[in-house]
């Protein structure tokens, strides 16, 4: 009988031993399979059209599509271009004397960013558009329907589009930072610490002309796996702009690659500074 328990002790022991060694395999996963990894998911995330949100201003939060921002002409810009060259919303807002009859309005000009509002302009882009998009905040997301089409002219900064969206609850989903056409798969985890850490040193290590104008820190509010949805706002300028620090408010997605270093596959932001103008 103790020849058995021990045979069997034995037996149960090299299984254990066996189940520990396999678990240790599992983790010590090839660098090539993780960057293949990594590329899968970097693929399904880019392929959904992504878009930053912002309060703009203090009763209008919008989607923004950025336009002249790139070497490619986007849809969105296509459309402005074709509506300024008819409408003149360009000689308008910066000469009003010398257009008699304005085919646009102030939608909100009280804050640091102006924004206008043209019938003609917004038709032709609700032709394009999602009626919907799926709106993520701070804690959590929303389906929001498209309200109004606003837009920025600015040569000092960067002209662009806006979808305003209305009622988006903040109490229960916090601040709006991004949106997508379909839904996202977010995590939104705790305890992102360590890894907020190792991304603002990584942001720290990155001297630019204007790393003195904003000390704006990054924060981390959501992941999938490996991939970590970042920004870099203090949510003041919009309404009250004379106490906010933050003068580019950005937001990213940045992947986690071996080493502990991040590579940036999406990235907006807004320059309130006017670097352009300096």
């Amino acid at each position: 009988m103790q020849k058995t328990t021990f045979i069997l002790f034995i037996i149960s022991f090299y299984l254990f031993l066996s189940c520990q060694e396999k678990k240790k395999e599992h983790k010590n996963i090839p660098l090539k399979e993780i960057a293949e990894d990594n590329s899968k998911l970097e693929s399904e995330i880019k392929e959904d059209s992504i878009y930053p949100v912002y309060d703009l201003a203090d009763n209008t939060v919008a989607i923004v599509m950025t336009m002249f921002e790139s070497d490619t002409i986007s849809k969105y810009e296509k459309i402005y271009s074709q509506i300024n060259e008819t409408d003149s919303l360009e000689a308008g807002f910066y000469n009003p004397k010398a257009v008699k009859n304005k085919k646009f309005e102030y939608y909100d000009t009280l804050g640091i960013v102006k924004l206008v509002k043209s019938k003609n302009l917004e038709k032709e882009i609700k032709k394009i558009i999602e009626p919907k998009y799926y709106v993520y905040g701070t804690k959590g997301f929303a389906e929001m329907k498209v309200d109004e089409v606003i837009c920025r002219i600015d040569d000092c900064r960067e002209s662009f589009i806006g979808l305003t969206i209305k009622n988006f609850d903040t109490a229960k989903n916090g601040k709006p930072l991004l949106c997508s056409k379909k839904p996202l798969n977010l995590n939104y985890g705790k305890g992102y610490f360590p890894i907020q850490r190792k991304i603002q040193k990584m942001d720290d290590s990155i001297v630019y002309r204007y790393s003195d104008v904003d000390s704006t820190k990054v924060k981390v509010f959501a992941n999938i796996g490996p991939a970590y949805f970042v920004y870099n706002d203090d949510f003041l300028w919009g309404k009250t702009s004379a106490k906010s620090k933050t003068k580019f408010p950005e937001r990213r997605i940045l992947i986690q690659q071996k080493n502990d270093k991040f590579k940036t596959i999406y990235v907006e932001g807004l320059d309130l500074h006017g670097y352009r103008c300096d």
